[in-house]
């Protein structure tokens, strides 16, 4: 089902999610409802929070055709172990502060453990485009939003 997506002002936002419980019920439907929602605002990753639910957790899904890059996954519990590389700057949007990008700089590379839907383990080195939409929705955990990180206050672009 699809969720009100939470937007800028709201003190959810602000909340530093806790972690999700292994006997934590109903997961998989709220996993489901993410993805429906995430999809529906045409976004690249949703976290909890941001449909009112201050749990960590957040779901990705992101295609660029002309890189030949596709990505998806849940996360459960993630915890950034490093992070590494050069600084890269790019604009990022967010479903949650609409029709505004931010220019943000944030590391190239992260490594980091988290759990998936079926409560699978991971540990993994993410890179590009990957590690930048996990940063961003794993800021959401911690209530940081990408306008937080703006380089500048010059940097923000309006956005369709």
């Amino acid at each position: 089902m699809v969720k009100p997506i939470v937007i800028y002002g709201d003190p959810i936002l602000e909340l530093k999610s806790t972690e999700v419980k292994k006997e934590t019920p109903g997961i998989q439907l709220l996993i489901r409802d993410m993805f429906e929602t995430m999809f529906k605002a045409n976004g690249v990753g949703l976290s909890a929070v941001q449909i009112a639910v201050p749990l960590r957790i957040f779901v990705i899904e992101a295609h660029i055709e002309k890189e030949n890059f596709h990505f998806r996954g849940v996360f459960i519990n993630p915890k950034i172990l490093r992070e590494f590389g050069d600084l890269t700057k790019h604009p990022e949007g967010c479903l949650s502060v609409p029709g505004i990008a931010a220019l943000v700089e944030r590391p190239s590379s992260i490594e980091m453990e988290w759990y998936d839907e079926n409560w699978e383990y991971h540990k993994e080195t993410f890179d590009g485009f990957a590690a930048r939409i996990i940063q961003h929705e794993y800021d959401h955990l911690d209530g940081i939003l990408c306008t937080m990180r703006a380089i500048d206050d010059k940097s923000f672009k309006w956005r369709p």
